[in-house]
């Protein structure tokens, strides 16, 4: 029965020590010599039976020793029976290669949205510059991106809603000439994903490396960027990005940051990448892996003052309405 066990053994082939497997050897013996029914000396009807049995609850634990001695040493790492033993204590902490990976398998699971327009809607905090200022203004984006790259595209800036780095820029800012602004939905006949045209995008390689290298080709913009604007954006072919997470993985330098809550108070898993210039953190939900948002720091941008823009996602999906423009 002991070899039995062995093989049921989940651990089994890891091999302890000759000591450590010797001492449970013996354990289970005792435990086995200790069921050991009596015997019965005559038949029923009168018959006395030699000794009395143990009660059932004790064979109850014979049965289930080697789920229990199991659990034991996957958690404890203690031999088994047959001479095994695990040498897993405890899970490895997560690390932002861990946490990628797990976000990439379950964008990779999710159901592929139909709908006549790719629609998204963001909200960015971005730092106006002036002589003398630095205000950060909300603007609200959205835009119906029809598949021959032609939509629709909406945006409202929040003047009134300005925060300031420091209290002086409050003072210079004041009194500042407010660029009138149509927020009407506008047609629009080419609309482009940081400078990707929706054809290119569609393009892209869905092969991890060779996505990266065609990222790291384009212009001036770093792989953090286009990774960003390509996650948010629902026109972006589903395999590309379950790739770009991937791209991230590979990049040097990550950091997981387990717990961020943005500016609409939603909180999610974030993964932090810093270069030279600047700090660039991608805010994820932990339950879908789709991006909530991303925040940059610039360290260089202004003397004296850090920069901190967030760009996040509201919605991003597919429908199959868009709203009628005037033109």
């Amino acid at each position: 029965m002991i070899d039995e066990l062995a093989q049921a053994d989940p651990a089994r082939d890891t091999a302890p020590t000759a000591a450590a497997g010797t001492r449970m050897d013996d354990e289970l013996r005792r435990l086995m010599a200790a069921e050991t029914p009596g015997d019965v000396r005559a038949g029923r009807g009168g018959e006395v039976p030699a000794r009395v049995a143990r009660p059932r609850r004790a064979r109850r634990r014979l049965v289930l020793a080697p789920v229990a001695l199991a659990t034991a040493a996957l958690t404890l790492g203690v031999a088994l029976p047959g001479g095994k033993t695990t040498a897993v204590l405890e899970p490895a902490p997560a690390n932002a290669a861990t946490v990628l990976t797990s976000l990439r398998d379950k964008v990779a699971g999710a159901p592929t949205q139909q709908g006549r327009y790719a629609y998204l809607k963001q909200i960015s905090y971005t730092s106006h510059m002036g002589q003398d200022y630095v205000a950060v203004i909300p603007h609200e984006y959205e835009q119906w991106v029809a598949d021959d790259g032609t939509g629709v595209v909406k945006q409202i800036i929040h003047w009134d809603r300005a925060t300031f780095p420091k209290p002086e820029d409050k003072l210079a800012y004041e009194g500042q000439r407010r660029p009138a602004l149509d927020d009407s939905p506008q047609r629009q006949e080419d609309i482009e994903v940081l400078g990707m045209s929706l054809a290119e995008v569609r393009a892209l390689p869905t092969d991890p490396v060779a996505l990266k290298a065609k990222l790291e080709d384009r212009d001036n913009v770093v792989v953090t960027a286009y990774a960003g604007a390509l996650l948010s954006f629902a026109g972006t072919p589903h395999d590309v990005k379950v790739a770009l997470f991937s791209v991230l993985k590979s990049l040097s330098g990550a950091e997981l940051v387990p717990s961020v809550t943005d500016p609409l108070k939603r909180t999610g898993v974030g993964v932090q990448f810093e270069d030279e210039a600047w700090r660039t953190l991608f805010l994820f939900d932990p339950d879908t892996g789709a991006l909530l948002g991303t925040k940059s720091i610039g360290k260089k941008e202004v003397p004296g003052r850090t920069i901190e823009d967030w760009n996040l996602t509201v919605e991003s999906g597919r429908t199959d309405t868009a709203p009628t423009t005037a033109r």
